[in-house]
């Protein structure tokens, strides 16, 4: 069952986003069979996004380009020559790509293998933005994109991207407005979930390292998580929808969320159905103090407000003639007393 040639046309197909439903319960087998095929499938999808797409799609292109003056005359005349192009390259890559791999896999199937056994020996510049807490900040990429980041957030990336993917690792929490490019899927990893689009607008909120929640504002995005019960798993949004999946219980909600959510990119501070741990953590985030209770409210707080660009004593002051307290701000932190 688990003989070189399947498990690496698994592999390719997986890699490819052509994987069946049987191809992932059969690959997660084969990770679960013996502890070094995880280090091994890791390091051949590391492998793979950095250096085989792009080597193989430079590679061949010329000869492509060759073959098709030499075939042109038997396709079909409704085709562009883009079109054309993109036959024979998608064709070509595959074959070639499989050939790669497989031999890769014979490779790392006899020897000890780590991730940094196969990555690339390019050097790239890495570029991490981080904002501290009361702190957000606008990124505007190479690509024409735009990340809105957070407080209390950060990104990485490469400078000036690969030439056939765009990848931000994210912590925190930031908003995406993707340039399209259908050459150069964008990927948003944070905490293990992945979320790709092409050319979209959307949310990811991964401040807690249990859960991350990808809030769709416009376009479809694909989310990608592991769950070790059921292997690799993948989510589709539309607009207007969100799903959160939390990595403690495996388990993954999904439905439709308010769009104000998001305004915090614009300077809204938005409470829905607010408890009162969750008003003061994302006070501390959004203005950079921490918050010291005198003693416990008698009653649990349910929050239904919007503050734009208000600043903390205005806010404070409306929330404490809700809720009866007080307060006074100090120089880092802020004194909540119950009336």
């Amino acid at each position: 069952m688990f003989d070189r040639s399947h498990i690496s046309d698994i592999f390719l197909r997986v890699l490819t986003f052509e994987s069946s439903e049987k191809d992932i319960k059969e690959l997660q087998l084969w990770i679960d069979k013996q502890p070094e095929n995880r280090a091994k499938f890791n390091a051949i999808r590391t492998y793979w996004y950095e250096n085989l797409q792009e080597k193989s799609h430079d590679k061949m292109l010329s000869n492509i380009k060759s073959r098709i003056q030499e075939d042109q005359s038997r396709m079909n005349p409704i085709l562009k020559p883009r079109r054309i192009i993109n036959f024979y390259l998608t064709r070509a890559i595959k074959v070639a790509a499989s050939v790669l791999l497989f031999g890769l896999f014979a490779y790392l199937f006899n020897v000890g293998v780590t991730t940094d056994s196969v990555k690339d020996e390019g050097i790239q510049e890495l570029v991490t933005k981080k904002n501290p807490y009361g702190q957000k900040s606008t990124i505007f990429l190479s690509d024409g994109s735009i990340i809105y980041l957070n407080s209390g957030s950060s990104v990485s990336y490469l400078k000036g991207f690969k030439n056939d993917k765009r990848e931000i690792q994210l912590t925190g929490e930031a908003y995406f407005e993707v340039a399209q490019d259908i050459n150069r899927p964008f990927t948003v990893i944070a905490h293990g979930v992945a979320t790709t689009a092409l050319g979209t607008m959307f949310n990811v909120n991964a401040y807690s390292n249990n859960e991350v929640t990808v809030s769709l504002a416009e376009g479809k995005v694909q989310i990608e998580f592991h769950n070790e019960h059921e292997g690799f798993q993948d989510q589709y949004l539309v607009a207007g929808e969100q799903v959160a999946y939390n990595r403690d219980l495996k388990t993954v909600k999904r439905g439709i969320f308010n769009p104000k959510i998001n305004a915090w990119k614009d300077g809204v501070l938005f409470f829905e159905n607010a408890s009162q741990k969750e008003v003061f953590e994302a006070l501390e985030l959004w203005y950079g103090l921490s918050f010291l209770i005198s003693e416990p409210f008698k009653k649990e707080w349910r929050i239904n407000a919007s503050y734009d660009n208000q600043s903390l004593g205005w806010v404070l002051g409306s929330l404490g003639y809700i809720q009866g307290f007080d307060f006074e701000i100090l120089d880092k932190e802020v004194l909540i007393k119950n009336k």
